[in-house]
């Protein structure tokens, strides 16, 4: 199979797709999506699962219609198969709005097999087109970190396999192509379930890695090992998220003064939020990493002013005081 197949999809699961894209950085060359490459590898990883969790339902819905009627089994068959087209099809479409959008999928060499099998053993009474409609919506409706764990199947599994058997991995990332050797510990989410990250000893200190930017991932014939001290700091990594640094096995408490208006700030937003602890009248203490309390207060400006530790302090008053001179700077210019 190689010519195009043509997917006609809700502007909502298009909109998910592309924002895949740019997240899991499916580029090209000139620095635009590779659309193409994307959706052949998140056919070639989903059809499986998405299959098995088809076929279930399929067989379900045969199993409750043989149960109330006495129809032959080929005609349970196809009423289920009539059934199931039609609720998947309504399901995927966006409640009060009808407006769609239409992508193509070219097989590449590597997937025109899947393509293929797909086409002879999985199409019941409907076509590819509405088959791939089905299961980008199947797709998009999951959460994000296991979307990811999908579309980088291959980087995830070979990992799975190496903490299993406790060797290292090699790898390069797309950030940095020089060679890291590992000793993978394990791969957790985010706690916000948008990244899968992971997290093992690199160079004697606990390091975490986003899933997204490992390339070219080989189990190594190599005893994996960790620390005493890297293990307390892997639990750190585990209970409050796995993007930030801790280089010790106590997360240091967070002071931070809000005023109604901070106060009112932290209830909304909720990306990279620390762990509350504690509060009295307008100071709240946070467990966290310093450098999440860096990203996340970084936003509250005035509105949250950081009382300890002391180097989290100075690490904020001197981001603000180089912004104000720039702003200063240009307005002498103009």
């Amino acid at each position: 199979m190689e010519e195009k197949i043509k997917v006609y999809l809700s502007e909502q699961v298009q909109n998910i797709l592309l924002k895949d894209m740019e997240l899991f950085e499916f580029f090209k060359k000139d620095g635009s999506l590779n659309r193409n490459d994307f959706y052949n590898v998140l056919i070639e990883n989903y059809y499986e699962l998405y299959h098995e969790r088809s076929s279930d339902i399929f067989d379900h819905i045969q199993g409750v219609i043989a149960e109330h009627s006495s129809l032959n089994s080929m005609e349970i068959r196809q009423i289920a198969s009539d059934i199931q087209n039609y609720v998947e099809t309504k399901s995927n479409q966006l409640e009060g709005n009808l407006s769609e959008v239409t992508i193509s999928i070219k097989p590449t060499r590597h997937t025109s097999r899947i393509f293929q099998f797909i086409e002879s053993y999985h199409i019941r009474n409907s076509s590819m087109s509405n088959y791939f409609r089905n299961m980008l919506a199947s797709y998009t409706l999951l959460p994000q970190d296991r979307r990811e764990r999908i579309i980088f199947k291959e980087t995830v599994e070979t990992i799975e396999e190496a903490i299993a058997n406790e060797r290292k991995i090699y790898f390069t990332t797309t950030s940095y192509d020089a060679m890291h050797i590992v000793s993978p510990y394990r791969i957790t989410n985010s706690k916000e379930e948008l990244f899968n990250y992971l997290i093992g000893e690199y160079k004697g200190n606990a390091y975490s890695f986003r899933i997204t930017r490992l390339r070219k991932v080989i189990i190594l014939n190599e005893a994996a090992s960790f620390s005493e001290e890297n293990e307390k700091v892997f639990g750190m990594m585990l209970k409050y998220g796995p993007q930030f640094a801790y280089r010790s096995d106590t997360a240091p408490l967070v002071k931070v003064r809000l005023t109604e208006r901070g106060q009112d700030m932290l209830k909304k937003i909720y990306l990279h939020r620390p762990r509350l602890t504690g509060k009295e009248g307008d100071i709240y203490t946070f467990e966290c990493a310093p450098s999440q309390a860096f990203q996340y207060f970084l936003k509250f400006g005035r509105h949250a002013v950081v009382l300890e530790p002391k180097d989290l302090q100075n690490d904020l008053h001197k981001f603000y005081s180089i912004a104000e001179k720039a702003y200063r700077r240009r307005e002498k210019q103009e």
